[in-house]
């Protein structure tokens, strides 16, 4: 046997219905969300730099009196809908095995500052931070401690002379005095 619905039923949900429509006409939209960021010219300028196929064939590592001289390619894309750009490279040099090393570009606008986030096959994970120091170089540091427990300072030097000629300088110290350098000159 079926039952129809009673007559009170149908009305309390016809007006319910209704009172439920007459809230959404009262209401008023949502608002607008915020604009979304917009990544500074000194930024817009940091990411676009790397962007591309580096070559350099004048690569050099230098440690306690030895020095790899040898080559640097690097290959950089634009992420993260251009903000950030990652860098894969590697450097060779006779007498030692390739080492690879994955970078991750990015600038932070609350500080006004470019990052270097440095992953490499040698087991170093290194944030170097900077500022710009004239149109054409940023100055990027990062002070922590080595593998071997050591209080290190690294500080790089990227130096753009053209849209395709990028010199990098870093020295490494500890308590002041010099440990490491590599310096390169790479071309698109």
């Amino acid at each position: 046997m079926t039952r129809k619905p009673s007559l009170a039923a149908v009305f309390a949900l016809t007006i319910a219905s209704l009172v439920h429509a007459q809230d959404k006409t009262g209401a008023k939209p949502p608002a607008a969300p915020p604009p979304p960021p917009k990544m500074s010219a000194e930024g817009r300028k940091f990411l676009d730099g790397w962007i591309g196929a580096w070559t350099s064939t004048d690569a050099v590592y230098s440690m306690g009196g030895q020095k790899g001289q040898g080559s640097l390619k690097m290959s950089c894309e634009s992420v993260s809908s251009g903000w950030g750009t990652l860098c894969k490279g590697t450097f060779s040099a006779a007498g030692m095995p390739p080492s690879d090393a994955t970078f991750l570009m990015a600038w932070d606008l609350a500080t006004g500052q470019g990052h270097m986030f440095e992953v490499a096959d040698t087991a170093e994970v290194h944030d170097h931070s900077g500022k710009w120091t004239s149109d054409k170089s940023i100055a990027l540091v990062r002070q922590g401690k080595t593998l071997g427990g050591k209080i290190e300072k690294d500080a790089c030097t990227a130096t753009w002379a053209s849209a395709s000629e990028l010199k990098f300088d870093c020295v490494g110290t500890q308590a002041g005095a010099t440990v490491w350098t590599f310096t390169s000159t790479s071309r698109k």
